[in-house]
């Protein structure tokens, strides 16, 4: 897919991210390590030194990038970077408005970091649930976009209907999801209420194809593959939300616990880096493909008609 920041642009975007999150006594090691992974992953340039690349004020980055491709990778990555400073400070999110100003940055992640740190919890919960319900039917598994869910908001058809993959051969995408459902004690959706059952069939097709597994690390990591394959608002949206979820803590989705500083962790900075790096590297954007028509089909042949780079071990 589309690299938006080209290799002479890197060394900018840095130094401005650098410059954004230089406040409080400066970047986190979290923010740093991030960045470092992002540099080394999705940029190629493991022998750029981050201790040595002059932080950039708002100005300067926008002279530099302003009016290219890379300004759109510099938003979400300036978000992130907010996300992974731990408490989030007024003074983090200042210098974030200040970037975001100089670069004419609006937006979602930029609302709900805002709202986090002005108006606290509920009302960054409150910005999440309208993003989600204008972008609900996008993130929808396409051949379930017009059906209606029952009233109590289940879908037995539907489980029948995923369930019944298990007949299909081993190798194909149809009986992957039946086993990842299974190895993982996932609850089939459709099988409880929940508004998002339709898209939670999607969000599942998409672990199988893209190969994470449905842990903190692998939804951040699958939330950065899509960013990568697409950056499409739909894809910032789902990103976004497993920030909140495993990295801001602040939204319960289900069952799922609400973590803080996955990113932190040992090797998750490099996995989130390296899964965007793969979504760039695709032909094509499998997140919106209608996946119940490929479900008889070999996961091997999707993850090669889309151009999936494997999986490092």
């Amino acid at each position: 897919m589309t690299r938006l920041v080209q290799p002479e642009q890197v060394e900018a975007v840095v130094g401005g991210l650098l410059g954004a999150v230089d406040v409080d006594g400066g970047p986190t090691d979290e923010q740093t390590r991030i960045l470092r992974a992002i540099t080394t992953h999705v940029w190629s340039r493991p022998d750029l030194d981050l201790g040595a690349v002059r932080p950039l004020g708002p100005a300067e980055v926008a002279g530099a990038i302003g009016g290219t491709d890379a300004v759109r990778r510099f938003h979400y990555l300036l978000v992130l970077l907010e996300l992974c400073r731990h408490p989030l400070t007024e003074a983090q999110d200042a210098r974030v408005r200040e970037y975001a100003s100089a670069l004419a940055l609006d937006g979602m992640g930029l609302e709900f970091c805002r709202d986090l740190v002005a108006r606290g919890v509920e009302a960054a919960r409150a910005d999440h649930d309208r993003f989600e319900v204008n972008l609900r039917v996008p993130q929808q598994e396409v051949q379930l976009r017009s059906r209606t869910l029952h009233d109590d908001l289940t879908d037995p058809e539907l489980v029948t209907q995923l369930l019944a993959f298990e007949r299909l051969p081993e190798d194909t995408l149809g009986h992957a999801l039946t086993r990842f459902y299974a190895d993982f004690g996932l609850t089939v959706p459709g099988a409880t209420a929940n508004v998002l059952n339709y898209a939670f069939v999607a969000h599942d097709m998409n672990h199988v194809i893209a190969g994470y597994d449905p842990v903190a690390s692998g939804e951040l990591a699958l939330g950065a593959f899509q960013m990568g394959m697409n950056d499409s608002e739909t894809s910032w949206l789902l990103c976004l939300t497993n920030l909140a979820i495993h990295e801001a803590g602040v939204i319960q989705l289900g069952d799922i616990a609400p973590k803080t500083g996955t990113l932190a962790r040992d090797g998750v900075a490099d996995t989130f880096a390296r899964a965007m790096a793969r979504g760039i590297a695709c032909t094509g954007d499998f997140g919106v493909a209608d996946h119940l028509a490929m479900a008889d089909r070999p996961l091997e042949q999707v993850r090669a008609d889309y151009g999936v780079p494997p999986l490092a071990g």
